[in-house]
């Protein structure tokens, strides 16, 4: 497995984790207190316990937000049909990065600020340590961290495809049988 697709199905898997346990403490605020005293306690969606890893888990967590959308949407390019150069230029086109990004962006400021002004009713909340304007900032360099990553992504050759264009020729000159008289 390559780098890219390693680092891609990483993030992918946090950021589908951490929205699994987002939801469960929307339904149940509550629930988290099942791993109180393990360390699984810092991966689920708690309030912060003061420590460097409650806050990291209650505030910092959002940076790997947008990294893990923009990862889900290059998972998408590269099993998705096309030639590889196809969908390399794709997904390096700046507009198509760029429209991608902020509509993580976008999603994820709309949902901080329902936490924050609850304009839909939907009861989110903020946990303990969580700070309301440093959520939009994260929010900012996660968008940075995943233009970068983005750019890095490589979308390598399929395994199937051939070595080289020999392959190919000489297979086209091949004999063929003589049809019936």
């Amino acid at each position: 497995m390559d780098r890219s697709l390693a680092v891609a199905l990483a993030l992918v898997t946090i950021g589908a984790l951490r929205f699994a346990t987002d939801t469960m403490h929307e339904l149940d605020p509550s629930w988290w207190q099942r791993f109180e005293g393990t360390p699984l306690r810092y991966l689920v969606r708690a309030p912060s316990d003061g420590s460097i890893l409650g806050t990291l888990n209650a505030q910092w967590f959002k940076l790997l937000s947008i990294p893990a959308g923009i990862s889900l949407i290059y998972l998408r390019n590269r099993f998705g049909s096309g030639t590889v150069e196809a969908k390399t230029e794709e997904f390096r086109d700046w507009a198509v990065r760029g429209v991608w990004i902020a509509m993580w962006f976008l999603g994820f400021t709309a949902l901080e600020l329902e936490k924050q002004l609850q304009f839909v009713g939907s009861g989110t909340r903020m946990v303990q340590g969580e700070i309301g304007w440093l959520n939009h900032l994260i929010h900012l360099v996660s968008a940075g961290l995943a233009w970068r990553l983005s750019g890095w992504f490589e979308f390598g050759a399929p395994e199937f495809e051939l070595e080289d264009e020999a392959q190919i020729e000489g297979e086209s000159e091949s004999p063929k049988p003589d049809p019936l008289p």
